[in-house]
């Protein structure tokens, strides 16, 4: 009887992970070498960069926007003044072929790869998922939102507003103002959005 409640319990945890739903924020995480930023100029509340984070010192880190390859070193990351526990900013101290001058504030979001079980080829499609996609070509990876459509699903870049419509495997099958091609392979990891 015992062997059989135990097969019992295990089955079900098994499918609990398995199905888990893709939860979209995530708390009680900092700020960490690989995450993502979308980061919007506090006096330009329209443009929206996408930005890789390099490395992080206390509450300063440099990040490398997608669009542009410039580097910038950003400062006094904290809350922002207004907004939830989700908008944060901080400040440029310097870049590196960036245009954003010393002092300009940028508000921002910040996305880390899902660090629960959540398979993206078997969850619910209700909704749109924020995904961090890695080519397999190249092993560049990009913060992008995966929609579902016929056969499969659009994946669209914001740095680049590209859309890659991809197969249940995760195979190119149609590219919209991309540089990779049909066939290309990603791999896909749902992100989630982090509340400090």
């Amino acid at each position: 009887m015992m062997k059989i409640l135990l097969t019992i319990v295990a089955l079900m945890g098994w499918t609990l992970v398995t199905q888990a739903q893709c939860e979209e924020r995530i708390s009680g995480r900092q700020l960490e070498k690989g995450m993502f930023v979308l980061c919007t100029p506090q006096l330009e509340g329209n443009t929206v960069y996408v930005a890789e984070v390099l490395s992080v010192n206390g509450t300063d880190f440099s990040c490398r926007f997608l669009h542009s390859n410039s580097v910038y070193q950003l400062t006094d990351f904290k809350t922002a003044d207004k907004g939830s526990a989700a908008i944060m900013q901080a400040a440029v101290r310097s870049s590196k072929g960036g245009g954003y001058k010393a002092g300009s504030v940028f508000i921002i979001n910040v996305y880390m790869a899902d660090p629960a079980p959540c398979d993206l080829s078997t969850a619910p499609l209700k909704n749109q998922y924020v995904v961090i996609a890695t080519f397999k070509a190249d092993n560049k990876r990009y913060l992008g939102k995966m929609m579902p459509v016929s056969g499969g699903y659009d994946i669209q870049f914001k740095h680049s507003q590209s859309v890659y419509t991809v197969d249940k495997k995760f195979t190119v099958t149609k590219v919209v103002k991309g540089g990779y091609i049909v066939g290309s392979q990603m791999e896909l990891v749902h992100a989630r959005l982090l509340e400090f």
